[in-house]
């Protein structure tokens, strides 16, 4: 069922929830069967890969198909959930931010929740504030109120790779959201791909929020509209006739991201204020990872 914009809390609201201590949370609690990784608790099946391990087989399922699968496990004990959230201006247009704050503060009451660590990363073209991550009430608290305190940053381009770098340099290991709408340059080196010998450490989704309107304009609409690039501060006029034209260049810049992430062994899911992003996001976490 798709959300309506009035399901969208504030900032102000996301704070006076947990800070009265109300009882009942708009956010789901149950979200640490998306967290993934290797365990003793059964998860799911998928083909074996050149990096998987030849004891992770399941050979009934082999048997059956003629081709190797390996099987999967739900994260055996604690681990580290960090938020990389971005700030830059751009994120502020419509409920983009509102979005994204609805979406950060539940991934990390659900990990707080379920007893993980949980850290934040504020940037936009520089680091604007790291918490390592930690456990307990207080730390989400900590998360919470610099989330509800963060002042959109104007900046020339967002620059994803300090946040990566912040990331790897700080924390050990860790399943990793980033949170943005990536519209700007994905300049960055890293990889995430897991390898034969287990160097990496740091599994990363990423999520996108967007407006509907960035997705794509309405068949047969009509109008000039003006639009403000937040992050250039250039003002540009839109003649929504060109809709398909439109629709199709937004396509292909989503599409562009998608790849540019996926090269970097970072799935995406792309979510609006119109969505269900809870229902979305497990979704998300449970199909199998892209590989190229």
């Amino acid at each position: 069922m798709a959300k309506s914009e009035k399901s969208l809390l504030s900032k102000k609201e996301l704070l006076e929830i947990f800070v009265n201590h109300r009882v009942h949370s708009p956010f789901p609690g149950d979200w640490e069967s998306i967290f993934k990784g290797l365990g003793y608790e059964f998860w799911a099946l998928r083909e074996m890969e050149p990096a998987d391990s030849f004891k992770n087989i399941d050979w009934k399922a082999t048997a059956k198909t003629g081709k190797f699968y390996v099987r999967e496990y739900l994260a055996e004990s604690y681990f580290n959930v960090m938020l990389l959230y971005d700030i830059s201006r751009s994120v502020h247009f419509g409920r983009k931010e509102m979005l994204q704050a609805n979406i950060a503060v539940s991934l990390a009451y659900s990990a707080i929740r379920s007893n993980d660590g949980c850290g934040l990363i504020l940037f936009a073209d520089d680091i604007v504030e790291y918490i390592p991550p930690r456990m307990g009430k207080s730390h989400f608290m900590e998360i919470l109120n610099a989330i509800a305190r963060a002042e959109p940053v104007a900046c020339s381009a967002t620059k994803l790779d300090v946040a990566l770098t912040e990331l790897i340099t700080e924390v050990p290991e860790s399943l990793t959201f980033i949170l943005s709408d990536f519209m700007y340059p994905l300049d960055f080196s890293y990889s995430f791909h897991h390898t034969a010998h287990g160097t990496t450490k740091h599994e990363v989704k990423a999520i996108q929020v967007l407006e509907e309107c960035e997705r794509g304009l309405p068949a047969d609409a009509k109008g000039m509209v003006p639009l403000y690039d937040y992050e250039s501060g250039a003002t540009v006029t839109l003649d929504l006739g060109r809709w398909k034209e439109y629709n199709d260049t937004m396509s292909r810049m989503r599409e562009n991201i998608r790849n540019r992430l996926s090269r970097a062994g970072i799935d995406l899911v792309t979510i609006t204020p119109e969505d269900d992003f809870a229902e979305k996001i497990n979704a998300f976490m449970k199909r199998p990872p892209s590989r190229w």
